[in-house]
């Protein structure tokens, strides 16, 4: 214990001395051409490198019924070719000066990337601006990827067991929300696709005043934005911007009572179980639909970020003491939670039994160690060495006391402490990766938000939630009959 408190305070510490630097603010410029393209610059002179990102205000979530698959098919073919930089010399070009290229499709946005030297940058400029008004979409390129795109999904969703029961668990709680849809597409749909379908969609999103261009690095700010206007500033912009995709709005649950003192008997889960031979392993999945910054129950959004820290945020977490320190039944455990799409998220809990047959981690444990049963919750009578999917419903009722205790009790100030220590640290060192920056700029402001405010007030933001917020969320939202459960075992 004594061990734990000295880590807190070597935490506190850190913090005291990095937030500074934090505080100091970005080195930026945040501006828009005449054509309507978002430019976001970000000093960083820590080493001579710089990325550039272009992101696309289009995903998957723009996408209609039996079209799934087209913003990430595009993706693809966005590599195949101009005029000028013929299909293959991109990826040679990148590469002959020493950099890295890749892209990828969210439901919410699409992005591509180029890391390069800093003296290089004139290059992905010229490239990127290039792609974003003479693409060569071209038959014969548009079969041979459609035909990767295809194995793609195969080897990653279809023959993944794991990944064919989040992909189905996820259409199963979303119904027909957009987010329900695999941004990759279903298979049908990819087969169906056709180039004219890929050249409406590049014509339709694919412009400067539907776009944003950050780019993150060691570099002196008024020359680049003068580089951006001479490589950009000539593309046209769209005449008409396509309209936002319609989407359901979040309905926040009615304010959390005293079910026991009223009589009311809770709503049980929902379940999902799912049984394939190709699994070895068994999984538990949970998940609660809640707010985002950009949709009702906004203000809860930050008791939400520490509520899943503490609950199954790494090894100091709840989840991971008793699962896997006290009781020995699994060999991972955690919590995740978004807060930043354009539509609400799921708080989701998982949690992988152990695969073979052990005594549980506290029955070794010297008495007073990190590893021994914590007083307040003493082992309960279940089977030693309770593996694989025998530990299911025990690792189902630990999580469900465990997330109601949340909601019942307000957190003790040192392990609240210690989680906004964590996250902070994360986020403050976060800014020494130029591609983890340039990504969460350009993530939220396409999708609407003010990302200077929100990456320099973050840890201002996270040290002002209360016990009682964290509180409040989860017996707001972590409610039982707003989760549903995914079970996939052998």
């Amino acid at each position: 214990m004594n061990g734990q408190r000295g880590l807190v305070r070597l935490w506190t510490l850190a913090l005291l001395v990095f937030w500074p630097l934090l505080a100091e603010g970005l080195e930026q410029q945040d501006f828009t051409l005449d054509n309507g393209l978002r430019v976001i610059l970000v000093r960083e002179a820590k080493a001579p490198v710089l990325i550039a990102q272009v992101w696309y205000r289009v995903g998957s979530m723009d996408e209609s019924e039996g079209k799934s698959g087209l913003s990430h098919m595009l993706e693809h073919m966005m590599f195949q070719g101009t005029p000028a930089v013929p299909a293959g010399e991109f990826h040679r070009l990148v590469g002959e000066n020493g950099g890295e290229d890749n892209a990828s499709t969210t439901y919410d946005a699409t992005n591509y990337y180029i890391k390069l030297a800093a003296d290089r940058a004139e290059l992905a400029l010229r490239l990127e601006a290039d792609r974003m008004r003479h693409l060569s979409l071209e038959e014969g390129a548009f079969r041979s990827e459609n035909l990767v795109v295809q194995e793609e999904r195969r080897s990653r969703t279809d023959a993944d067991p794991t990944s064919r029961f989040m992909e189905q668990f996820r259409a199963r709680i979303y119904g027909s929300h957009p987010y329900g849809r695999p941004v990759i597409g279903w298979m049908a749909d990819i087969q169906q696709l056709t180039v004219e379908d890929l050249r409406e969609w590049y014509h339709r999103y694919y412009a400067p005043n539907n776009a944003i261009l950050v780019l993150v690095g060691d570099m002196e700010l008024a020359t680049m934005a003068e580089r951006v206007r001479h490589h950009f500033g000539d593309i046209p912009p769209l005449a008409d911007l396509p309209p936002p995709a319609p989407l359901p709005p979040f309905q926040p649950p009615v304010a959390a009572v005293d079910d026991a003192a009223k009589g009311v008997v809770p709503v049980a889960a929902e379940r999902f179980e799912v049984t394939d031979k190709a699994v070895t392993l068994p999984l538990w999945h949970g998940s609660y639909p809640v707010p985002t910054l950009l949709t009702a129950g906004k203000e809860d959004v930050y008791a939400l970020d520490l509520l899943s820290t503490i609950l199954g945020g790494g090894s100091s977490s709840r989840l991971y003491k008793r699962l896997i320190l006290e009781e020995g039944l699994a060999v991972s455990a955690s919590a995740s939670y978004g807060g930043y799409s354009r539509s609400w998220e799921l708080f989701s809990i998982s949690a992988l039994p152990k695969s073979f047959q052990a005594a549980p981690a506290f029955a070794a444990a010297p008495e007073g160690s990190p590893a021994s049963p914590s007083p307040a919750h003493p082992p309960e009578e279940h089977p030693v060495a309770v593996t694989g999917k025998a530990a299911l419903p025990r690792i189902e009722q630990i999580v469900l006391q465990e997330v109601a205790r949340l909601a019942r009790e307000p957190v003790e100030e040192r392990e609240l402490q210690r989680a906004k220590n964590s996250m902070i640290a994360q986020h403050i060192f976060s800014r020494d990766s130029i591609h983890e920056m340039s990504a969460e700029i350009g993530y939220l402001s396409a999708n609407g938000l003010d990302w200077l405010s929100l990456i320099e007030n973050y840890p201002a933001d996270i040290a002002a939630v209360r016990a009682e917020d964290v509180q409040r969320a989860a017996a707001r939202y972590l409610r039982p009959e707003r989760l549903t459960v995914g079970v996939l075992q052998p």
